[in-house]
């Protein structure tokens, strides 16, 4: 699902526990009320502990959620609950019986022996999940909710529920030369994905800060990106990626294959900053990159909405790509948390929250420079 930095929805994080928690709040008691049950079944109807062997479902019923010791209290009601109901029907002691109470012992000792091995791995699920929490704010820092007079917001979204590592990145720095940030997605899954994009937003940091020429930062970049693919022995390795400069009144896009960003000025006009000449993605370059820079007004109240392919290539059941204009018709909400929030709203409803490729946001909004620092 989408989250908010920091909000993660996955196990090992508060929602998380809290559900299982309440999953097992409920499991003891439905346990222990089918013993109940059974047995006022065979009691009523005199059955000659036939139903006795359905005891056993008690302690299956507990290992799927409780704890271990919690999985063997069922487990020893059933038995003894099996063992004393022979008494009313006659059957006490009786080979049946014996038999009947023998099944209900044994599937309690395979219940508890299920319900240790199921929260061991629970635990282990849990210390990955922290491991993976840790890896994903260092590698995905959470931009600042400001630098200079732009106010920022960001989401990330990953399609895999066992962890939150993927391909797709975001960075904001406040340079000497303005606020600059990049948004991109590396080519492949899991580990690989993951270096790469480790490698982009690290030259990112660093060259964001000296270079004066976005363009000299997007060729930084690029070199990054094939020094880590002959490194790492890989054929080619690219990663696609939108870098905007925004100083005073002039916004600067350099696209390299990536999803053109989209500007919602103060006014309410919409425009997609597609290139006049889209360049190749990172590390995908024969030559010096020299890539083409666009530039456009920047006024305060002006909204630049920066999006992985995740969003604008998400299809629903029938295979039809999300509409666009549901997503920048967001852009018209006044609140800048609430514009993701819909957008991901969107992109929820359209696939019917089957999300099958990792998806970042970024928003930037330029605020009035005589705008006291306190409060943003």
């Amino acid at each position: 699902m989408w989250v908010r930095r920091g909000d993660w929805r996955m196990p090992g994080s508060p929602d998380w526990t809290l559900m299982r928690r309440t999953e097992r709040w409920r499991g003891l008691p439905a346990a222990l009320a089918l013993i109940a049950v059974i047995t006022v079944i065979d009691v009523l109807t005199r059955t000659d502990a036939v139903v006795l062997g359905f005891l056993s479902l008690a302690p299956l019923l507990a290992a799927a959620v409780e704890k271990t010791r919690r999985t063997a209290l069922v487990a020893a009601v059933a038995c003894l609950v099996a063992l004393v109901a022979g008494l009313p029907s006659g059957v006490f002691g009786s080979l049946d019986h014996l038999l009947r109470t023998s099944v209900v012992f044994a599937v309690g000792i395979v219940s508890i022996y299920v319900a240790r091995s199921r929260n061991l791995r629970e635990a282990r699920l849990s210390r990955m999940t922290e491991i993976a929490q840790v890896a994903q704010r260092a590698v995905l820092r959470t931009p600042p909710p400001w630098l200079g007079d732009a106010a920022l917001v960001a989401r990330y979204l990953s399609a895999s529920e066992a962890a939150n590592v993927g391909g797709d990145l975001y960075e904001a720095v406040a340079s000497p030369y303005g606020v600059r940030l990049i948004i991109g997605d590396a080519c492949g899954k899991g580990l690989q994905a993951v270096q790469i994009a480790t490698t982009v937003m690290g030259t990112f940091r660093q060259s964001a800060f000296v270079r004066p020429e976005l363009s000299a930062v997007a060729a930084d970049l690029d070199q990054a990106v094939v020094r880590d693919a002959i490194g790492a022995g890989q054929p080619a390795q690219f990663v696609t990626a939108a870098l905007v400069q925004l100083t005073g009144d002039t916004l600067t896009v350099i696209n390299c294959g990536h999803p053109a960003p989209a500007l919602r000025t103060a006014d309410g006009k919409l425009e997609i900053l597609e290139p006049t000449d889209r360049h190749p993605p990172l590390g995908l370059h024969r030559d010096a990159p020299d890539p083409t820079e666009l530039t456009r007004p920047w006024s305060p109240g002006d909204r630049l909405l920066l999006y992985t392919d995740g969003l604008v290539e998400a299809r629903n059941g029938g295979g039809k790509f999300l509409d666009s204009t549901q997503v920048t018709a967001c852009l018209d909400l006044a609140d800048r948390q609430e514009v993701l929030d819909r957008i991901v709203a969107e992109l929820h409803r359209h696939s019917g929250g089957q999300i099958t490729d990792d998806a970042a946001l970024l928003l930037a909004e330029r605020q009035s420079p005589d705008l006291p620092t306190i409060g943003r």
